[in-house]
């Protein structure tokens, strides 16, 4: 199991996802306790993003909204980063 945290910018979307989609916020949720609850090996399940953000992880919440995620395997940390449309998550 991993240690996370949020950062100020996905928890001011998570504020307003809260209000306008609960749906959404409630698959946030859901896929957030999938991730920390994988182990050092079973982390590599999830796909990195193309370079030059290649130190990111994604995982898919819906059709159309990715979640970005930073893992740090040698501290154990995972540190969410934003969700983001997938047509501007794949941006360079």
């Amino acid at each position: 199991m991993f240690d996370f945290d949020i950062s100020d910018k996905l928890r001011k979307k998570l504020k307003k996802l809260g209000k306008r989609d609960k749906v959404l916020a409630r698959i946030f949720y859901k896929k957030l306790n999938e991730v920390i609850e994988k182990n050092k090996i079973s982390i590599n399940t999830y796909k990195n993003l193309k370079s030059p953000q290649n130190e990111y992880k994604r995982i898919h919440l819906t059709d159309n909204f990715i979640l970005i995620f930073n893992v740090n395997i040698d501290t154990n940390y995972i540190l969410f980063i934003d969700i983001l449309h997938w047509d501007n998550a794949y941006k360079k």
